[in-house]
């Protein structure tokens, strides 16, 4: 390494030093999905039990009717409480992808189905760029649109006041199908851009519990694959996705556009 060129030397410094960042994110994330799976289980038999009795208590006509609303507090409340404990659930499990050939656009097409009529995309222009003979690939459809929808509501979380969305797909050195998301939005600092796949991290005050991101990169993983993210504060971010590319995707280019 002492005779390698000095750019060498630092960017062979770079990829283990990636490489060291992953390992100890994986190790953290499976550590913390045991805790977790234990720790939820343990809540939801009881809040279950709250949300049963709570209905049946609204629906029983010996209910005092001044004594309505509370109870609906308690019904709401629950609610949101099993809304978490499913979030973590969902974090804690390692579920094996289900795996068959699949196009990457028109995954993306679903989700983009599915989310874009909400409101926080309705000042949104989405540019498409899609590779139209993009090779069919092995992937989950399920887990790979959960990671889509992550994105692209962090995505327009991001830009409140309206902004762009720029998506494409490509392939890499015939070894991933990439799928590419860049938005015009409030960017991440170099500081927090390190953390953000943590579990629990997140920088938004009042929404989620910082797991959105953490799920995504366990499955992208779960599929071999790999997440990348580069961003600029006020300027915008951009998450990139690349998976694998099976010997018989790399044979088989299939026509993948949406309306194919």
């Amino acid at each position: 390494m002492g005779k390698e060129p000095r750019g060498q030397v630092a960017e062979r410094t770079l990829a283990i030093k990636q490489i060291q960042t992953q390992l100890i994110r994986s190790k953290k994330l499976v550590s913390l999905g045991r805790l977790v799976a234990g720790i939820t289980h343990e809540i939801n038999n009881p809040l279950t039990g709250i949300l049963m009795f709570a209905n049946l208590t609204s629906d029983s006509p010996k209910l005092d009717p001044s004594l309505k609303g509370d109870v609906d507090v308690i019904i709401n409340e629950a609610q949101r409480c099993a809304k978490i404990v499913k979030g973590l659930l969902d974090f804690s499990r390692e579920s094996i992808p289900q795996k068959k050939p699949t196009s990457l656009n028109k995954v993306m097409e679903a989700t983009l189905a599915l989310i874009g009529r909400q409101s926080s995309f309705h000042n949104i222009k989405i540019v498409r760029d899609y590779q139209p003979d993009l090779p069919l690939i092995a992937i989950d459809e399920n887990q790979i649109e959960q990671v889509f929808i992550n994105m692209l509501l962090n995505a327009s979380q991001s830009m409140p006041g309206g902004g762009s969305l720029h998506i494409q797909t490509y392939t890499e050195k015939e070894e991933f199908a990439c799928l590419q998301i860049t938005d015009t939005g409030a960017g991440i600092s170099e500081e927090n851009l390190e953390k953000i796949f943590d579990p629990f991290f997140t920088t938004k005050s009042d929404k989620g519990m910082g797991l959105g991101l953490s799920v995504s990169y366990g499955i992208i993983e779960r599929h071999g694959g790999k997440i990348e993210v580069q961003s600029k504060l006020n300027e915008g971010t951009t998450f990139t996705i690349k998976l694998p590319l099976s010997a018989q995707g790399r044979e088989t280019s299939a026509a993948s556009n949406p309306a194919g």
